[in-house]
C-alpha cells in the first residue's frame, strides 16, 4: 500500500498542478478568439462604465427589456457619444422577473465593455450574447483593469483594435 501510494502521490500534485493551470491558459485564448469574432460582428465596442439601468415591459407588455444608460470612455470601434443606451432582454418590474441564459447581466457602476449592434428597431443590443459583454476588474495588487486574470484591458483593447483594422482592411 505504501509503495502505491508513493508511485500516486506525484500524479495527483502534477495532475492538481495542470488542472490549475488549463484554465488560466484556455481563458487567455478564449479572450482572443471573442475579441476577433465579437469585433467582427459588432457595430460599436465600447468601454465605459454603467450609469443606470431601468427595468420595464415592452410595447406590447409581453417581455421584459432593461435600459442600460453606458457612460463611454472610448470607442474600441464605431461611435455613438458618450452616453450609449443598450437595451437588454430580461429585468424585473414590479416584483415580475424575468430572466434568459446566455444574455449579458448588468450592474449599476460596472465597468465594461460592450460589443454592440442594433436592432430592427434600432436600439443596441450586445452581440453574442453573455460574451459580449465583458466586466472590467481591477487587480488587487497593482490595481490595473482587468479582463480577466490572465489579460489586462489594455492588451484586450490592442487585441479588439487589431482585429477591427484587420476587417477594415478585407
Amino acid at each position: 500500500m505504501e509503495h502505491l501510494v508513493r508511485f500516486f502521490r506525484p500524479v495527483l500534485i502534477g495532475g492538481g498542478i495542470l488542472c490549475g493551470l488549463v484554465p488560466g491558459l484556455l481563458l487567455g485564448q478564449e479572450h482572443d478568439v471573442q475579441a476577433d469574432a465579437l469585433a467582427k460582428k459588432a457595430e460599436v465596442v465600447a468601454v465605459g462604465r454603467v450609469t443606470d439601468l431601468k427595468a420595464e415591459w415592452d410595447q406590447n407588455k409581453s417581455r421584459i427589456v432593461t435600459r442600460v444608460t453606458m457612460a463611454v470612455g472610448e470607442y474600441l470601434k464605431g461611435g455613438a457619444g458618450t452616453v450609449m443606451t443598450i437595451t437588454s432582454p430580461g429585468g424585473e418590474v414590479d416584483g415580475v422577473g424575468e430572466w434568459y441564459s446566455h444574455t449579458a447581466r448588468f450592474a449599476k457602476d460596472e465597468d465594461v465593455v460592450v460589443f454592440a449592434e442594433k436592432d430592427k428597431k434600432g436600439n443596441f443590443r450586445v452581440s453574442g450574447g453573455q460574451e459580449g459583454k465583458i466586466s472590467i476588474k481591477k487587480d488587487q495588487a497593482s490595481g490595473e483593469p482587468r479582463v480577466s486574470e490572465r489579460v489586462s484591458l489594455d492588451e484586450f483593447k490592442t487585441k479588439v483594435k487589431d482585429a477591427v483594422r484587420a476587417q477594415e482592411i478585407k
